[in-house]
């Protein structure tokens, strides 16, 4: 297996882990609503930029490009928890 493909493999394991994760852990009665959604909404936004890098093939894109989707991210990460905690 080259190191392209085990990097995909990686990702996606980190994708799949942290989807079970946060659906499992952050759903028990043990965490309050608002830090329970912050937190999925944080890995929710990793996410994302992991897939835009890895699958969307965003690193290999020039710079601006780049600066550009990780702004979206954390604007869109941010405007979503912002209006989740108002």
């Amino acid at each position: 297996m080259n190191s392209a493909v085990k990097s995909v493999v990686a990702v996606w394991l980190v994708l799949m882990l942290s989807t079970a994760a946060s659906t499992w852990w952050f759903a028990q009665p043990t965490f309050s609503a608002a830090p329970g959604t912050v937190a999925v909404m944080v890995i929710a936004a990793i996410k994302v930029g992991l897939v835009m890098s890895h699958f969307m093939e965003l690193r290999g894109a020039p710079r601006p490009w780049q600066i550009a989707g990780v702004v979206w991210v954390i604007a869109t990460a941010g405007t979503v928890m912002g209006i989740y905690l108002m």
